[in-house]
């Protein structure tokens, strides 16, 4: 249904044409809002859930501070991964709040360590890797991004089960679930650049 304002039998639509015009741009602009989501989120997730993953894994099975030193090589990769391949070209306006809250939370982590105050370093990592699954559940659920809330919630009932049941492996449990099921959908949204 196209209308010509110039042409001389012009009418404007009825309510019930213009109501359907709306419906139908609706799907569309979630749509878009989905699409520009993945672009943007895809490659951060695959680096954030490798870098989980080689934290762990190093945390866990290399002695002494060199696998605490590996862990936080590992996070600050993805760090650098995140900041440098965003597309600069997809900007909406709540995209700068979220960047700062998610700046803030990083920031604040280490006052929180020391207000926690864990027990030895795998707590801590355990600690942070719960703020941060927090920090996607509320982000998911800020911006509708369903997948990453349950991200956080499930990041959230592995570090709650794995520490009341194996509290030994809960930092590896945390770790390789959690940055699995990230570079997962990291990767399943990498589908948008083929």
């Amino acid at each position: 249904m196209t209308f010509d304002p110039h042409a001389d039998n012009y009418s404007p639509p009825s309510p019930a044409d213009a109501s359907r015009l709306l419906g139908e741009i609706a799907p569309v602009s979630r749509r878009s809002q989905r699409l520009a989501r993945d672009v943007t989120f895809a490659r951060p997730l695959l680096a954030w859930g490798l870098a989980w993953m080689a934290g762990a894994l190093l945390y866990q099975f290399v002695p002494g501070p060199g696998g605490a030193i590996g862990g936080m090589a590992a996070c600050a990769a993805a760090a650098a991964t995140t900041w440098l391949v965003r597309p600069r070209e997809v900007r909406h306006d709540n995209e700068r709040r979220f960047t700062l809250v998610w700046w803030v939370l990083f920031a604040s982590s280490p006052l929180l360590l020391v207000v926690a105050a864990p027990q030895n370093g795998r707590l801590a990592a355990v600690f942070l890797g719960c703020l941060w699954a927090l920090g996607m559940l509320l982000y998911g659920i800020g911006v509708r991004d369903l997948p990453v809330a349950a991200l956080g919630l499930g990041i959230l009932a592995v570090a709650a089960a794995t520490r009341l049941a194996a509290p030994r492996a809960a930092m590896l449990a945390v770790g390789l679930a959690g940055g699995l099921v990230m570079a997962a959908l990291g990767a399943w949204r990498m589908r948008w650049r083929r």
